[in-house]
């Protein structure tokens, strides 16, 4: 018996495409399967040199992550030094106005005194923790995924850490700022990143991470 053309054509249809609904079922699902590994292996790489100015800001930032106990022991100190000053000043000559106007005096002079040497303080332990340090102002390499966070310079690994051995973190404005532990500090410049997006996804890494 001899089939018509036209039978046969839509035999030859329906066959193609049936194998052409295959061909894509199997190619949709290595596509997805493709993207779900590169978001699982994604990777954030961004370079650059620390410089002094950099040092400057990382040291005024962990100030800011302390300034609670300095702040504290300030303030009881300062309360201490004006109630000492001010019955220092007061006698039978000196009025309590003018004891209490002296006190202001004096607490406010030696107020402006302490932030001056603060500041130059600062900057120096800055300068020379930077001079110290030579390996501190090469280029670095940074990758960070999902593990961790591998920093490379000279083509070799100085540093390797996993999210979850790492104490801390915060993040400012133009810098993020990691505790490895109470001592060691790893201070990245948000410059060193290529995009915004970049920045977006290390903080991201930074804040889902488990750390000790």
């Amino acid at each position: 018996m001899t089939l018509p053309n036209n039978y046969k054509e839509l035999q030859f249809y329906k066959t193609k495409v049936f194998l052409l609904a295959v061909n894509y079922k199997v190619q949709n699902q290595l596509l997805k399967k493709e993207i779900l590994m590169k978001e699982e292996n994604k990777q954030i790489v961004f370079t650059g040199a620390l410089s002094l100015d950099d040092t400057h800001k990382s040291t005024r930032y962990q100030l800011i992550v302390k300034r609670k106990y300095p702040i504290t022991y300030l303030v009881v100190t300062m309360s201490a030094l004006s109630f000492l000053l001010y019955y220092a000043f007061k006698d039978e000559s000196t009025s309590q106005q003018t004891a209490i106007i002296l006190t202001m005096g004096t607490m406010a002079v030696g107020l402006i005194c302490l932030a001056i040497a603060a500041y130059y303080i600062y900057k120096k332990r800055s300068k020379d923790l930077y001079k110290m340090d030579p390996i501190i102002s090469k280029e670095a390499k940074y990758t960070a995924n999902d593990d961790g966070l591998k920093i490379e310079m000279m083509s070799e690994v100085v540093r390797y850490h996993k999210w979850e051995d790492l104490l801390e973190s915060y993040e400012f404005s133009d810098m993020f700022l990691i505790y490895v532990n109470s001592i060691s500090i790893i201070y990245i410049p948000k410059s060193f990143f290529k995009t915004q997006e970049d920045i977006n996804e290390f903080s991201t890494l930074l804040l889902q991470k488990p750390k000790k």
